[in-house]
């Protein structure tokens, strides 16, 4: 295994225990629909990569690809980014709106 896999399982196990520790602390608001879009954002955050290669597949979380990029002043490429990220964020909110229409049509409504 090379250190791209392994940096990248690396990562990938420290954003899961990121969300299942963002997972607990919005544990407790009462608000649903913020409580899960609030959840939607960090895990659209984490878990959205983007490829940073010209002659390949390289991915990198998006967040910080765009920071840089937008540090070093190349603000397409961090719009770029924040894009991706818009993209997932949205594709998050659709999922749950789904589950919510299901969850009524169903009767799983929960109490």
């Amino acid at each position: 295994m090379n250190g791209y896999v392994i940096a990248w399982l690396v990562y990938l196990l420290a954003a899961t225990g990121l969300v299942i520790v963002f997972w607990r602390m919005t544990g407790n608001i009462t608000w649903r629909r913020t409580r899960r879009s609030m959840r939607a954002i960090v895990a659209a955050v984490l878990f959205t990569p983007i490829n940073i290669g010209t002659d390949g597949l390289w991915l990198a979380p998006a967040y910080l690809v765009g920071l840089y990029d937008w540090i070093q002043g190349f603000h397409d490429k961090a719009l770029e980014a924040a894009s991706f990220m818009a993209y997932t964020f949205a594709m998050f909110i659709f999922v749950i709106l789904l589950e919510s229409v299901l969850r009524r049509l169903l009767g799983m409504e929960r109490a």
